[in-house]
């Protein structure tokens, strides 16, 4: 199965990106969808390993992967976007802590402005979220966490990858072995 349309957050491009040898982050996403974005505030946030920053920009001069920000939008959809930035940052951030979850925040933003469907992000409770603060039954947003793709590539909706390779992407997401070989895709 392959999306139109997504955008990543953080998370998922440290877990899937960090290894230096399996290179999850910039085989997956081509498979995902037919064109991925990344918020710029996102792509600003990944500092840690230079095999992240290799795949980000693999995936960029490539062609499947696109930096977005406000600063590409018109005026009348910067207002929108502030707004929605506003309501989510109200259930989402800490004012003690302004740089939690701004990368989140700004990406489900700029999905709502963009009319991605997607966001690929390995945050558990969050399109409970999403359906409480955005999500209005038109151009809504559905999150697709890491366990969403390895059954997906399970299903064969994803092709190009074991199962080997399907646990080992949830390894190194610090998910637990056991729980993948019993509950998500048992021999």
């Amino acid at each position: 199965m392959m999306f139109e349309k997504i955008i990543i957050d953080t998370d998922v491009c440290i877990k899937l990106g960090s290894s230096e040898k399996y290179f999850f982050l910039q085989e997956l996403t081509p498979q995902l969808s037919v064109t991925s974005y990344i918020h710029q505030c996102v792509y600003n946030e990944i500092m840690m390993t230079p095999s992240i920053k290799k795949q980000l920009h693999n995936l960029i001069n490539d062609g499947f992967l696109k930096i977005v920000d406000d600063s590409n939008l018109t005026s009348s959809e910067k207002i929108v976007y502030n707004a929605i930035y506003r309501k989510l940052s109200k259930v989402m951030m800490n004012p003690k802590k302004p740089r939690k979850n701004k990368g989140e925040t700004s990406s489900l933003a700029m999905a709502k402005i963009m009319n991605i469907p997607i966001f690929f992000s390995d945050e558990s409770r969050l399109q409970e979220i999403v359906d409480r603060n955005l999500n209005t039954g038109i151009d809504d947003i559905k999150c697709v966490r890491i366990v969403d793709v390895i059954r997906m590539i399970k299903d064969e909706e994803i092709e190009g990858f074991t199962r080997k390779q399907a646990k080992a992407m949830w390894c190194m997401s610090g998910k637990n072995k056991e729980h993948f070989d019993k509950d998500i895709w048992a021999l």
